[in-house]
């Protein structure tokens, strides 16, 4: 009876907010008036030497009239672990007192279950998890070993009939912008290079693929050797495709001063051969396409050698007790960890560079099996388990249903309260681009946006309750059903529509996108009776930006305001902005 009443009251408060806001709000109407004119920073507070430079950028913020910022720093979820942790507090309480001087709005970033590194950095096996089902071991003495189901043909470019590639479907340009290279390789006598691919190919294209059979449900490992020249193109990458559709989105490395740095787009990129990795879950396929290779090159050279595929079933496991791990023999016998097969994890998960973060490169961990095992040597057994998803330069998305997440989520908005005393919190749920295929996601939920529903409101009554009923944002990009919230999203399992029915009338939500777009997301929101805020600046062209926003905003009148959001710490057209949105200092 409690929890229901608090749950009404919980309702009733989200309603009265909602009202009160829509009471406030100014209509947009190209009035230039905005109740709320904020500027997104993203700073590192552990570092003492920040604090001068966001003191003097929200100084100069205020001067051009914004009333609010919106905070972002990662070690909001962290910073009680670190080893000065009273250095960070210490900064947050200067940022709280700056904020209070010069009268702006001090909302802060939580609960990063796309970008979910910090939360990973207390547990790596908290990450979303794909399945691997039936993966084919065999005991080899002491060890189980993962049987080998797809095999890349003549990887090392050593036939070919001229300047073409045996036993690949699919190679641009033979003779005129790809060759058989005999002078220079990585592995035997020869590798398939790409030059002029300017000249010979319209698009820019220097790409190989090779359609290749796999068993559905596994775990494989994708790599090569790479070496360019002055290389100028678009992206370079190595691709695993089914019907279309990407099953690998990671991007490629090149070496950096601490290991490796992930890229994508290449701007006179020359480097030695450096080994590519990446892994894919062939999901419910039989056969994909395997590649590599640029698009959009504009110059340079690029080579490719030694490609290859192998099963790397328990490469990254995540072990959690809502994730089973089961090893199966002959006739569904179940095998014992500890007693049949020795424990399986991967001291390599989640500690690439620093905690939370995940790499391909690294060797599976063994599967030891100890003596007294009922596994015979030679018999064949299957593994289950899960892996997590890596996404372009390194993005790994949390569990969005762990009980463990929302203990760290609680604990997140206790010590952010205590340390920065918001006046709002922001839920950067964006951009969670693998869910759905946890056992407990499947049985508890219809489909994604059910699962999405769920983990948003969870997350609304903690900061609402922790949070001292500060007001609420979200990020618009996983609710909207013309931007995120559909089917065929990246990894996510079926679709992510309905999700928007985990948001109350007194969540503001942030819309951000396409602004070409945008004006059917605003109106859906805005029907939904929820404030609004624009994320209006992308470092773009502000004028162009500011005019396509107003074309978009006119069917939405519960607009209140307008962020200055940079990704790339651009700052230099905030003056520009503030004069663009409201005319500037006030």
């Amino acid at each position: 009876m409690k929890a229901k009443l608090v749950a009404i009251a919980c309702l009733a408060a989200a309603w009265a907010a909602a009202l009160q806001g829509l009471l406030a709000a100014r209509s947009a109407g190209g009035s230039g008036e905005w109740s709320r004119r904020w500027v997104y920073v993203s700073s590192n507070l552990y570092v003492d030497e920040n604090i001068p430079k966001l003191e003097s950028l929200l100084r100069r913020a205020r001067a051009a009239g914004y009333n609010g910022i919106l905070f972002s720093d990662s070690k909001t979820l962290t910073w009680w672990r670190l080893e000065a942790p009273d250095r960070w507090q210490a900064n947050a309480a200067r940022l709280r007192a700056l904020a209070s001087e010069l009268g702006m709005e001090l909302v802060v970033c939580v609960f990063p279950f796309g970008y979910a590194e910090s939360f990973l950095a207390h547990d790596p096996n908290l990450a979303a998890g794909l399945p691997v089902r039936n993966a084919p071991l065999v005991r080899r003495g002491d060890y189980l070993v993962a049987e080998q189901t797809a095999t890349i043909e003549n990887g090392s470019f050593e036939e070919h009939s001229g300047n073409r590639a045996a036993g690949f479907g699919v190679q641009d340009d033979p003779g005129k912008g790809s060759f058989m290279d005999e002078r220079v390789s990585r592995d035997g006598r020869s590798s398939l290079r790409f030059e002029n691919v300017g000249a010979a190919n319209e698009h820019g294209n220097a790409r190989v693929f090779q359609r290749v059979s796999v068993r559905p449900w596994q775990q494989y490992r994708i790599r090569a050797w790479m070496k360019t020249e002055h290389l100028t193109a678009d992206m370079v990458q190595i691709v695993a495709l089914a019907l279309r559709k990407p099953l690998q989105y990671q991007n490629l490395v090149v070496p950096a001063e601490e290991g490796f740095r992930y890229f994508s787009a290449a701007a006179d990129l020359t480097t030695d051969w450096v080994e590519q990795s990446v892994t894919f879950n062939s999901l419910g396929n039989t056969s994909v396409i395997i590649g590599a290779g640029a698009w959009g090159a504009k110059g340079g050279t690029i080579w490719w050698d030694d490609l290859r595929i192998d099963a790397v079933p328990a490469l990254n496991v995540l072990r959690r007790e809502t994730l089973p791990l089961t090893v199966v023999g002959k006739r569904g016998m179940k095998y014992e960890e500890g007693r049949d097969f020795a424990q399986i994890a991967d001291p390599g998960l989640g500690r690439y560079r620093w905690p939370g973060t995940y790499d391909t490169r690294h060797d599976p961990p063994p599967i030891a099996v100890p003596r007294g095992s009922r596994i015979r040597e030679g018999e064949r057994v299957r593994l289950s388990c899960y892996n997590p998803a890596i996404i372009y330069g390194g993005q790994v998305s949390c569990t969005l249903d762990d009980p463990e997440v929302f203990k760290l989520c609680r604990e997140q908005i206790i010590r952010t309260r205590a340390a920065l005393a918001p006046d709002g919190y922001m839920l950067t749920q964006d951009e969670i681009r693998c869910a759905g295929w946890e056992p407990s996601q499947e049985k508890n939920f219809r489909g994604s946006g059910e699962l999405f529903a769920f983990n948003v409101r969870r997350c609304l009554e903690i900061a609402r309750g922790e949070g001292g009923g500060k007001p609420v944002y979200v990020w618009s990009d996983m609710y909207d059903p013309y931007h995120n919230a559909r089917a065929d999203y990246y990894l996510v399992k079926g679709s992510v529509s309905k999700s928007w029915e985990g948001l109350d009338p007194g969540v503001t939500v942030v819309e951000w996108g396409e602004q070409a777009k945008a004006a059917k997301s605003l109106e859906f929101f805005s029907g939904r009776a929820h404030r609004l805020m624009i994320a209006a600046f992308y470092d773009g062209d502000v004028k162009r930006d500011h005019d396509l926003w107003m074309k978009a905003i006119v069917a939405a009148p519960r607009i209140e305001g307008v962020i200055y959001t940079t990704w790339e710490n651009d700052y230099s057209k905030l003056e520009e902005f503030a004069g663009a949105w409201w005319g500037g200092g006030r």
